[in-house]
């Protein structure tokens, strides 16, 4: 067999491969044998045909066909392996240039390459910031306001309140019915403080703030600007009028903290207590955004300096598995892709080359840009934590109460491949998290990671998104069920 390969740019590699004539005819003469078996030939009995009665019967074209389709099934991986070639994915045969001697021209994707620089200057103090009492006062206050009464209020709206109107929305660049893209549609929402961001709020960040000091029966407009990646796809780059009719205004009575409340929210001694458990879920929440955009920072820095290259298959893969995930999301708001983007008047092509695909790169580029860092850097999981994240795992979905659905529905060796699979991610990502925090703060005491016996390298680098697990309080029943789930896995 010659061999000969030509690397091209997008990180593939043409393979040309010639073999000898002989083989060829080797591989006719099985293909022969083969098509016997499931070619009815009068006079034989299956695959009792002689040679040159099936190449009369089917004719040669079909034979040296089923050859070349056997024939690169056994050699097509020595091809791979004279030329020291580590695919992404299968090849594809471009062209067969020549039956004598028999010569294939192949394309192969090959698996991504990252070359790691900057790991050893990263330079990012890590700083959290606390909780303030002025937070724990507006989440106390959040609080109440489930407990309040609502009771009409005769004059302007104030901080604090509830607003009850109706909208309609107009696309300023836009006429006839097109035009209207929400229709005459009653809300109400509450006047938050000004300080308190709202990023979901709709139908823009701050809307409720544009009714302070307006009275019922008011009628006005507001005009916003929306941006390409808006959070509402059917408004995302369009500027809206919206016309508002302020129909009621409501001021909310909070109660005090009596010990009935307290008992209702938790069975809190006293208002003290109340506050711990605030801060601390507060404080957890801001962790992990704190950590999220960190880990990301970093990563993304790595990014930028590194030279990462990938064929097309594999962002074409990370394509799909984006588009999957919002067919996925859109279910549950009663759409479909096909539906969003006829709200925002967008095909499919042009939706995927301008907000999935740009999307799709930095996925994948971080994730590649994880895998080599934890190769580079040995990191690796402990069999003790593994065992422990596994029995967390199985917790969770027993206090959500999925366990037996989950089981059921995989089956007891699936059950127990993808709970370790999570086990292992989740604990993956918690020690690239830790060794980027350490590279990039290297002053602080680093703890060597825990070393397991075996890691997967296809664990999803990109998947951090908290940094901060919930803890778990194991009952009699998790223990039990852990115990179940091991036994079965050992089967």
């Amino acid at each position: 067999m010659k061999t000969t390969k030509t690397y091209t740019d997008d990180h593939q590699v043409k393979i040309t491969a010639e073999f000898e004539q002989e083989l060829l005819e080797q591989y006719k003469r099985r293909a022969a044998r083969k098509i016997a078996k499931s070619t009815r030939i009068p006079g034989f009995r299956p695959g009792k045909a002689p040679y040159h009665m099936v190449l009369n019967h089917v004719g040669e074209a079909s034979v040296i066909q089923e050859a070349i389709d056997l024939l690169l099934e056994a050699e097509y991986p020595k091809v791979l392996d004279q030329e020291e070639i580590k695919p992404f994915g299968p090849g594809n045969l471009e062209e067969i240039s020549s039956y004598d001697p028999p010569t294939f021209e192949f394309l192969v994707p090959l698996e991504a390459e990252v070359t790691l620089v900057g790991d050893d200057k990263l330079d990012k103090e890590y700083a959290p910031e606390a909780v303030t009492e002025k937070e724990i006062e507006q989440e106390l206050e959040r609080i109440k306001r489930n407990f309040a009464d609502v009771v009409p209020a005769d004059r302007a709206a104030q901080e604090g309140d509830i607003v009850y109107l109706t909208l309609t929305g107009t696309d300023k660049n836009a006429e006839g019915d097109d035009a209207i893209v929400v229709e005459d549609s009653p809300l109400q929402l509450l006047i938050e403080a000004e300080d308190v961001k709202r990023p979901s709020e709709w139908p823009f960040e701050g809307f409720g703030r544009e009714f302070i000091g307006k009275k019922a029966g008011s009628n006005f407009t507001l005009e916003h600007t929306y941006p390409e990646d808006a959070r509402d796809e059917s408004l995302a780059g369009k500027t809206v009028e919206f016309a508002i009719n302020l129909q009621e205004v409501k001021e909310l009575k909070l109660p005090e903290l009596t010990e009935d409340l307290l008992k209702q929210l938790g069975n809190y001694e006293n208002e003290e207590s109340l506050r711990e458990d605030i801060q601390k879920a507060l404080q957890n929440r801001k962790n992990a955004d704190y950590d999220e955009q960190y880990y990301s920072g970093l990563v993304d820095e790595l990014r930028d300096k590194s030279t990462i290259k990938y064929c097309p298959q594999q962002l074409d893969e990370t394509v799909e598995d984006m588009l999957h995930q919002l067919e996925h999301q859109l279910s549950h708001q009663g759409m479909d892709l096909e539906l969003m983007l006829k709200l925002r008047k967008q095909d499919k092509e042009s939706y995927i080359e301008e907000e999935v695909k740009p999307n799709a790169v930095k996925r994948l580029e971080r994730s590649l840009i994880m895998k080599e860092l934890t190769r580079k850097h040995e990191l690796k999981i402990d069999e003790t934590a593994l065992e422990g994240e596994i029995q967390v795992v199985i917790s969770e979905l027993i206090h959500s109460g999925q366990l037996e659905d989950v089981k059921k529905q995989l089956g007891n060796k699936k059950f127990s491949e993808q709970v370790t699979y999570e086990a292992i991610d989740r604990l993956l990502s918690k020690a690239q998290f830790e060794l980027l925090k350490s590279l990039a703060n290297p002053d602080i005491i680093q703890v060597e990671a825990p070393k397991p016996k075996k890691v997967s390298s296809k664990s999803k680098a990109t998947k951090k998104e908290n940094a901060v697990e919930a803890e778990i309080k194991e009952d009699a029943v998790a223990i039990e069920t852990v115990e179940e789930t091991k036994e079965e896995a050992q089967e």
